[in-house]
């Protein structure tokens, strides 16, 4: 233990007598239920769910309602090399009474105490009232008629935290519009409408958590360059799209036009019946990207599946709560479970914040991990401005892809330099998850647009996030296998080309690949399997990697992908997922030898030097990516992956019979290059496994 007792009670006596003071200085109308909300700060040591301080809050009546990542230098630690050096840790959110907070003060009086409820004391590193001005995020500008975005702590259980904000701004001449509310978890999100002025004297209200200025959409922001491209031209295809029962749902501008009629469906609202030629376009050709590629370029320009375009947009995007207006759009359509396949080639335009998950990245994580939908996410087009060019919501979401742009679609490329960059939050380090052509001023992208009925050269993430859900969609269409939304990611992730000269934070794993036949097609000297898997409460997994019974020659190559679906606490920023898997690796299981081997370590998903990176934070990471090469005399013989199972909710330590199963992929690919023949002796050896059929009359070369 890093600290005593008597050293933690010296250290948080006075902070506590502030918080009560603090909490009695609020007005009874701010402060509903009587209730403030503090943190508590954990010492560095104590971030496993399992120290989660469950004994203590209960044993004094507070609550913790939600959680973020803090940097900190602690007072002490365990290991002399770690002192004075800055460290992360769990700020825990806690709410209480007057009364509440008193029995704490008793407890920390008190010569004797349960051993319990000890230990959890001597776990925290300080407590702190949540000052307003730490609640307001980014710039507030003067003006009388603004548009902000709150998030309360408030979960379905709390309308009456609702309610009471919502008279709390109008006695403070703001309009909360609650008809607008999106909750997921244990935050409401809301618009409110007012003043600067007025919105900092909401702060003021115990449960509201973040309030910032509405941010615009980035597809109303015309930063792209669009070019003529001299010479190109395109024919549309005339078959239908080769996986009719299928549709994508593209969220956007809008169509504006009947010359996609045979593949794609617009569908409007009311509110978005008036429209513009900017958002028209820029929907048409994302539509286009996902159906033809690049016309001529794509290694083909068949439709995998049909589109259902939704027009989610209006020329006043951005100005409102449309931001709000939107999202509502889209919920309302992914909660009918039509769609697998969706595109967001839009979103708020603003970086991601560690401290904060952001409505539009809460709301679609809950619904992909639902509904299993394969979900591309453009990472944004703000890669040149130093300072803002993270990526953007809900490019950090854990259950999508979060794709960029690189520059070329040759052997040669980088980062496109107007691509958003990573890392994201953990989990959801390694972001974006990967890149697609986009386009660049050497190399555009040649998009069929058929607003101007013919071949445009654009640029942006917005083109490469729906080529990458082509690719996607062209491997469930072209396969006879049903896949998950997972496997299918998994596959994606997988067969990425890596570039370890690049920054990881730049381009995720690698370059998604555009040839449906690359991913299906297994090379000379190596076999790719794919486990689809489920697993049930508290139970392990054994996941052979196929290998045959002869002596290989030469080195041996294998790589795996484990891709999980997971279930989120948006109100936990600092664990986000609630569902995670430990990888042992086995390589000689098949001679009897039970020992293990590192293979996808910390240091294969984060840098060492990343002093962000918290211990045990890899096994809550929902893509698990790595290559590794085995040289003789290593013996490999019968190695399995074993999988377990971890649970966790609203951050603390969960039984597994109590959380839901967890469903996950993995492929794995095994090259020998002195095998040529090592796929035939795979299949001899292990019947069970079968190959992934082609649907009939399918021509991957067209």
């Amino acid at each position: 233990m890093p600290y005593s007792f008597d050293e933690v009670r010296e250290a948080i006596r006075q902070p506590l007598q502030e918080i009560r003071a603090s909490l009695r200085e609020v007005p009874r109308v701010a402060k509903p239920r009587d209730e403030g909300v503090f943190e508590m700060v954990l010492h560095p040591s104590f971030l496993a769910r399992s120290y989660y301080p469950y004994k203590l809050l209960r044993a004094v009546g507070l609550r913790d309602i939600g959680s973020k990542e803090r940097i900190i230098t602690p007072r002490a630690t365990t290991d002399a090399r770690y002192a004075g050096k800055p460290h992360a840790t769990a700020s825990l959110f806690v709410a209480g009474t007057d009364t509440s907070l008193a029995r704490f003060a008793d407890v920390l009086s008190q010569e004797r105490r349960p051993l319990g409820i000890e230990r959890q004391v001597m776990e925290i590193e300080t407590i702190r009232w949540v000052d307003h001005e730490e609640k307001l995020k980014g710039d507030f500008p003067e003006g009388d008629h603004l548009a902000f975005e709150v998030a309360l702590h408030a979960g379905a259980d709390a309308d009456d935290i609702l309610v009471a904000f919502q008279r709390y701004a109008k006695s403070q001449g703001a309009t909360a519009d609650v008809s607008r509310k999106i909750r997921v978890g244990g935050l409401t999100f809301v618009p409110v409408f007012g003043s600067s002025a007025q919105i900092r004297s909401l702060a003021d209200f115990t449960f509201l958590r973040v309030a910032r200025l509405m941010p615009v959409l980035r597809t109303a922001i015309p930063n792209m360059v669009r070019t003529t491209v001299p010479g190109a031209t395109f024919k549309l295809p005339i078959a239908a799209p080769l996986h009719p029962s299928e549709r994508a749902a593209i969220f956007d501008g809008g169509l504006g036009t009947t010359d996609l009629a045979a593949w794609a469906t617009e569908i409007t609202y009311p509110e978005t019946a008036a429209t513009a030629g900017s958002l028209l376009l820029h929907g048409s050709e994302v539509t286009s990207s996902f159906l033809f590629g690049r016309p001529g370029r794509s290694p083909s320009n068949m439709p995998y599946m049909g589109v259902d375009h939704f027009r989610v947009l209006a020329p006043s995007s951005g100005k409102d709560p449309d931001l709000f207006d939107v999202l509502l759009r889209i919920k309302q359509t992914l909660e009918t479970g039509r769609y697998r396949f969706a595109n967001f080639s839009l979103g708020p335009h603003m970086p991601i914040d560690d401290d904060e998950v952001h409505t539009w990245t809460a709301t679609l994580d809950q619904l992909c991990a639902t509904y299993d939908i394969v979900a591309t996410v453009a990472v944004g087009n703000d890669g040149i401005h130093e300072g803002a060019n993270r990526i953007q919501p809900p490019g950090d979401m854990v259950n999508a892809i979060a794709v960029g742009a690189c520059d070329s679609p040759g052997a040669r490329w980088r980062r496109a330099p107007y691509s958003c960059v990573g890392p994201g939050r953990s989990p959801g380090f390694v972001k974006p998850d990967g890149v697609a052509f986009g386009g660049s001023d050497q190399e555009p992208f040649e998009v069929y647009s058929p607003i101007l009925s013919g071949v445009s050269g654009v640029q942006g993430t917005s083109y490469a996030a729906p080529l990458a859900l082509r690719t996607a969609a062209g491997i469930a269409a072209t396969t006879t296998h049903s896949l998950t939304a997972t496997g299918i990611k998994a596959l994606l992730i997988h067969h990425a080309e890596s570039a370890p000269r690049l920054k990881r934070s730049e381009v995720g794993w690698g370059r998604f690949p555009e040839d449906v036949a690359s991913i299906l097609e297994c090379g000379p000297g190596s076999a790719t399997v794919i486990f689809n898997a489920s697993l049930a409460k508290g139970e392990y997994r054994r996941c052979p990697v196929p290998f045959p019974d002869v002596a290989l020659n030469g080195p041996v190559h294998i790589r795996a992908t484990f891709c999980l679906n997971a279930h989120t606490d948006p109100e936990h920023a600092i664990n986000y997922t609630r569902t995670g898997i430990g990888v042992v690796f086995r390589p000689r299981l098949g001679v009897g030898e039970d020992d293990s081997a590192e293979f996808f370590g910390i240091s294969s998903q984060y840098k060492a030097t990343e002093h962000r990176m918290r211990t045990a934070a890899h096994k809550w990471e929902t893509v698990l990516h790595r290559d590794r090469k085995f040289e003789p005399p290593i013996a490999i013989a019968g190695p399995v992956f074993d999988v377990e199972y971890h649970a966790r909710a609203e951050s603390r330590s969960v039984p597994a019979t109590s959380a839901p199963d967890a469903d996950f992929a993995l492929v794995v690919t095994v090259t020998a290059p002195a095998v040529p023949n090592l796929y035939d002796l795979i299949r001899q050896k292990y019947p069970v496994l079968l190959p992934v059929g082609l649907r009939v009359d399918v021509d991957l070369d067209v």
